[in-house]
């Protein structure tokens, strides 16, 4: 009698295993292989050099990071606010809309998506006040729109 269903084999989830482990495999051979590749041609580039001129290129090196270091450390602490970062304080809006029951009790004329697109705005409206630009555009509106 034939079976006219598949079983299903073990073996699958272990050749997914196996593909995974053989890809993983092939990739770090391949990563290895590059390494390998850059250090020769390195190697070929520096050979040339000599001990006192390792010394120097390190010499250098140390001089000038510690000089970039100390220079940005002491730009930072002397206060210059001309370049630096405006930030804005985080404030409370002061019309903040408390989610809770009795609210929407006291909403109800207002449809669901009424009182969405009003909540949507209260956060734009409020979201403008962060920015030069953004203060510019909610005073105009604030003018033009009287009680908002």
């Amino acid at each position: 009698m034939k079976f006219t269903f598949k079983r299903k084999s073990k073996k699958c989830a272990e050749d997914v295993k196996c593909k995974e482990r053989y890809l993983f495999q092939r990739f770090d051979e391949a990563n290895l292989w590059l390494q390998h590749k850059c250090v020769v041609w390195l190697e070929r580039k520096t050979a040339h050099l000599s001990a006192k001129s390792w010394i120097l290129i390190l010499f250098c090196f140390v001089v000038f990071t510690v000089g970039g270091n100390v220079y940005l450390i002491v730009d930072s602490l002397n206060g210059n606010d001309s370049k630096s970062i405006e930030r804005s304080p985080i404030s409370r809006p002061t019309n903040r809309v408390v989610f809770d029951s009795k609210q929407n009790q006291l909403n109800s004329s207002l449809s669901k998506t009424e009182l969405e697109r009003f909540l949507r705005f209260q956060v734009y409206m409020d979201s403008l006040g962060r920015s030069p630009t953004g203060k510019r555009v909610q005073d105009s509106i604030l003018r033009f729109r009287l009680g908002l």
